[in-house]
């Protein structure tokens, strides 16, 4: 067996204390760096999103063979969503569809950067607690809208998944940020 040789061998204690020192010193400040406490409080979010929304109508939906009709609540940073799904196709075998009709749920936050509004989430129950009926979609919820129009009472979104989305103001609602 070899014995590797001491790369600082013939330098002195002080230069290989100094080389160690800055070593860590490194490592620390990398460390520290990387790394960043999260928020205490909810972020305020977009004002003009603050409130209860509900999709008026589906563009096509009498032609379509699925679609889905969201409802939507923006609080502060925060997302609820209740996906009002109709489908024609026969799921006589699966007993969770319910005759082509049925909700699936889901929450989460939001993102705004100039025109695109990005949703991050989950799927979840009715009471959107954590999900663990496996009927629909489980898992992230992920959807990213582009804002087309807005006036006070109503938005208009395009969706890169299912076309124009157009919301009308149910109730508007004032961002009360809680302790997370």
């Amino acid at each position: 067996m070899s014995v590797k040789p001491d790369p600082f061998r013939g330098t002195p204690k002080k230069i290989k204390l100094k080389i160690m020192l800055r070593n860590c010193l490194l490592c620390l400040l990398y460390i520290f760096s990387a790394c960043s406490f999260n928020r205490n409080t909810q972020d305020k979010g977009a004002a003009y999103l603050q409130g209860e929304w509900k999709e008026t109508n589906v563009p096509f939906a009498a032609d379509l063979v699925e679609f889905k009709q969201r409802d939507f609540k923006f609080t502060c940073d925060s997302f609820y969503v209740v996906l009002n799904n109709f489908s024609k196709a026969d799921f006589a075998l699966d007993t969770c569809y319910k005759s082509g009709k049925w909700k699936e749920y889901a929450k989460g936050t939001y993102t705004l950067t100039g025109d695109t509004l990005h949703l991050k989430g989950a799927y979840a129950s009715k009471s959107f607690k954590l999900k663990t009926s496996p009927c629909y979609t489980t898992g992230v919820f992920d959807e990213t809208l582009l804002l087309q129009s807005q006036r006070d009472s109503q938005l208009v979104f395009k969706s890169f998944t299912s076309g124009q989305i157009v919301l009308k103001l149910q109730k508007r609602l004032v961002c009360n940020s809680q302790s997370l």
